[in-house]
């Protein structure tokens, strides 16, 4: 898999597919011609291929084809499903791809993400930890190998047999680690995968925005609110980077802005179904206070009915919980041109206008809960696996739960 970052295929990858990505992140850049944005994945690599290629980004062998087209990825790679290391790379190898060839492939970090780097792996497969555990087991061999050759040790890397031992102590000596451990197998080799300055964390996570705006569309994965805004979308950014880098000087807890029912990658106040109780003025507020910004575009809330809009068109809602692990719906994407046409594609059926959300059959119709809706709770300050909300304040100080 790893060999995928390299132009040639039948290279071996050497270290600098592992350099952390510690460049300054983008929060607004300019519109495109083709603007492509996809939703959720959650470990489904084969139903992200299927996404790719139906927006017409990839070819029959899975290479960029979209040229110059600016697409927009909304996080949530990880969780209820196999293959998250397998998507992470391919993602990685089409952005590279995508820039070669004049276009753009953003990826934006949700909730799973940093759930993860936090320690909370409630949403984690066997068949994900089994892939981590081999990566894991893959690096630190490389790294023993290079030691027992003589090769120097990066200043500060500890030695991976006595990493393995530290943090093995930590899970049967921390509650929450232990109780996340006995959930899943090799969940402590999990968090050591993905905590604030892994190799994992460092060259992936660190390296995506939180909040992106792309010429008038506001791409975020759950929802920006007006503390986000005075706080500052940049610092957002910056602030989200700084602590999945890890390393001295970073910050030793997670942001508060990713933490609760309002956070920026959890919010859901303009993700109802029912446009009656998605929260339009303050995403009108929102937007207006965002200079050029015209529309917001959310996952993380799944969209039974599809791609659709609310709040006349205001915010579209793109997580159409595709993923196999949450509903196996059909593959969707959303496409906006330049002449203004915003459209959803559908596999097997040709592409329609988004709207808004239509009207439920019948209202005594059993309804299929939604698994972010119904079974995830956000992490809260000072306690990663809290099950329930109880904080209160502004976002930086950990703003008080609006999710569903």
């Amino acid at each position: 898999m790893w060999a995928t970052y390299n132009k040639r295929e039948d290279t071996v990858p050497g270290d600098d597919a592992y350099v952390s990505r510690s460049e300054p992140l983008p929060t607004a850049v300019p519109a495109a011609d083709r603007l492509v944005a996809i939703g959720d994945i959650h470990g489904d690599y084969h139903k992200a291929v299927r996404a790719f290629r139906l927006a017409g980004l990839t070819d029959e062998h899975g290479r960029w084809s979209g040229g110059s087209t600016v697409a927009v990825q909304v996080g949530d790679i990880l969780d209820r499903g196999d293959h998250e290391i397998r998507t992470l790379i391919m993602l990685e190898r089409l952005a590279r791809e995508a820039e070669a060839a004049g276009g753009r492939l953003y990826l934006l970090n949700g909730n799973h993400e940093t759930m993860n780097v936090m320690g909370d792996h409630r949403y984690a497969t066997p068949g994900a930890n089994l892939e981590v555990l081999g990566l894991s087991t893959w690096r630190d061999f490389c790294t023993l190998m290079k030691r027992r050759s003589g090769c120097p040790a990066p200043d500060g890397q500890l030695d991976p047999l006595q990493d393995r031992r530290n943090a093995a102590a930590h899970a049967s000596s921390s509650p929450a680690a232990a109780q996340m451990a006995r959930l899943r197998p090799y969940n402590w080799l999990r968090s050591r995968a993905l905590r604030p300055g892994s190799e994992i964390s460092r060259r992936f996570f660190a390296a995506r925005p939180t909040v992106l705006q792309v010429g008038d569309n506001l791409f975020v994965h759950g929802g920006v609110l007006p503390a986000h805004v005075e706080y500052g979308l940049e610092r957002i950014n910056r602030e989200t980077q700084s602590w999945l880098l890890g390393g001295p000087g970073a910050p030793a807890r997670p942001p508060a802005f990713l933490l609760g029912g309002s956070a920026i990658v959890w919010a859901r106040a303009f993700s109802a179904s029912d446009e009656k109780r998605c929260d339009c003025e303050t995403l009108q507020n929102v937007l207006e206070s965002i200079p050029g910004a015209r529309r917001m575009v959310v996952g993380h809330t799944i969209q039974t009915r599809g791609i659709n809009s609310a709040c006349e068109s205001r915010v579209i809602r793109i997580d159409v919980g595709m993923s196999h692990g949450c509903g196996d719906f059909p593959v969707e994407v959303l496409e906006v041109l330049k002449d203004g046409q915003v459209r959803r594609l559908r596999e097997h059926g040709p592409p329609v206008p988004v709207g808004p959300a239509p009207p439920r059959r019948s209202q005594h119709a059993p309804q299929q809960p939604s698994q972010h809706q119904h079974h995830q709770q956000p992490p809260q300050q000072g306690a990663v696996h809290a099950g329930k909300e109880t904080r209160v304040g502004s976002v930086a100080a950990g703003a008080a739960s609006t999710a569903a």
